[in-house]
């Protein structure tokens, strides 16, 4: 399952922002693939809304799932 379509499993908004401060939603792979960022490059991710924590424990798990791959 990609990131996108997990994020859309929740109400909270889930913003991504590269070391160019552009930003993007992370419920679009559209908005996602506008962040040109490359692989191993940061990003910063902000998480508002009513389910927040949940949200930040999925992006953590699929971040850590990256890394083991």
């Amino acid at each position: 399952m990609m990131l996108c379509e997990l994020i859309q499993q929740f109400e909270s908004s889930v913003l991504l922002r590269n070391c160019h401060n552009i930003e993007a939603q992370a419920d679009s792979v559209i908005a996602m693939l506008m962040l040109d960022s490359e692989q191993g490059s940061y990003i910063d991710i902000e998480v508002t809304g009513p389910d927040e924590e949940q949200a930040i424990a999925i992006i953590q798990f699929f971040h850590h799932k990256l890394e083991d791959d």
